[in-house]
């Protein structure tokens, strides 16, 4: 994988930025409710910059004013990691929360849990996985330290998943939790760890350093993980407390998703603008990589869901976890509801319903 350098970046990030304030300024101008609700979302990413993948629709979603468009007001929560997001979520500190849906069976099926996911934001992974380059094969890994953003977070449980359709054994890596894919990146760039598992994006932003290679491509990763491996959820108290939030936010997600998928240029200024350390070839790279994967249906069907518990089950670790439906783990309407009001899309998507 070659990474290239443009010595026009800051130039390309003055006129992105007039692209942003033109863009914001007619998100602004749409026609939104009188009344604005309220929602705390927690994201398992303490990296406050923009995340690389079809993730970056949270905050597009208040960069574009899709929010505001639809009558919600959300206050992010970055947290270092899928655990930390489940605790606060738990705790009662933010309203919803973007976790993994084999934690979710977890929470269902070992603590009684009663959570539900009701969108998500990207189908089929992005993610690669980076090393040294005397690491050649998969198998290589073993006894390497391999950082992740936390334990059961979404990097390392994806990693699990890769390293089985190997046949590698989920803890032949020395797992090591460091946080944020950017320290991650940089850690790895540095000779400090031997192994990480970052999206695409983020990868390119270490500038292709000698010592370091894919060792799994994007297609390969994304072949062997499951395709919908998070969503956003909520417990049902406050599904029935603040159902209408849920459905504003949900639209407001499904509508941005839409308007980036229709238009790449907005994913590209809006990137350019918030990431000057990624090359605008880099950036326009990762934008064709995603351009597909945008959730255009908020990427929840039933079929999906399904396929992603079954593969969670096939997982050794869930052997001793109790069955849990996926009826059980999903609340359709807020979707099924948002599509009823945007209408179909009819442009191109994986995310197909």
């Amino acid at each position: 994988m070659h990474v290239t350098t443009n010595n026009k970046m800051r130039n390309g990030a003055r006129v992105a930025a007039a692209a942003v304030l033109s863009l914001l300024a007619a998100g602004t101008a749409m026609a939104q409710p009188a009344d604005m609700l309220e929602l705390k979302l927690a994201l398992g990413v303490a990296d406050t910059q923009f995340n690389l993948t079809t993730g970056s629709i949270f905050q597009l979603a208040e960069q574009f004013g899709f929010y505001e468009k639809h009558g919600v007001k959300v206050t992010i929560v970055p947290l270092d990691g899928t655990p930390q997001a489940v605790a606060a979520l738990n705790a009662g500190a933010v309203d919803i929360a973007d976790i993994g849906i084999d934690t979710a069976l977890r929470l269902r099926a070992e603590n009684d849990l009663p959570i539900r996911g009701f969108v998500a934001t990207g189908r089929g992974a992005a993610f690669l996985i980076a090393t040294k380059s005397d690491i050649e094969t998969v198998e290589d890994l073993a006894g390497r330290s391999h950082a992740i953003a936390d334990n059961g977070s979404l990097d390392h449980t994806l990693t699990e998943a890769v390293l089985r359709s190997y046949g590698v054994a989920t803890d032949a890596p020395d797992f090591v939790a460091i946080g944020a894919p950017d320290v991650r990146i940089q850690a790895l760039a540095a000779g400090r760890i031997d192994a990480t598992t970052v999206s695409y994006g983020t990868y390119l932003s270490i500038n292709n350093p000698p010592g370091i290679h894919v060792l799994v491509e994007p297609d390969d990763f994304s072949e062997r993980a499951p395709a919908l491996s998070n969503f956003v959820a909520a417990l049902d108290t406050t599904i029935d407390t603040k159902g209408e939030a849920i459905q504003r936010f949900t639209t407001a997600l499904i509508d941005a998703s839409r308007a980036m998928a229709n238009d790449p240029e907005r994913w590209i200024a809006a990137i350019t603008e918030g990431r000057p350390d990624i090359t605008p070839e880099n950036i326009r790279l990762t934008s064709d990589l995603v351009q597909t994967r945008w959730c255009v249906n908020g990427c929840v069907s039933p079929v999906e869901v399904t396929k992603t518990v079954d593969f969670s089950y096939e997982n050794p670790e869930f052997a001793d976890v109790t069955k849990v439906s996926p009826d059980d783990i999903i609340d359709q309407s807020f979707v099924t509801k948002a599509l009823d009001e945007l209408g179909e899309f009819e442009g191109e998507t994986i995310d197909v319903r």
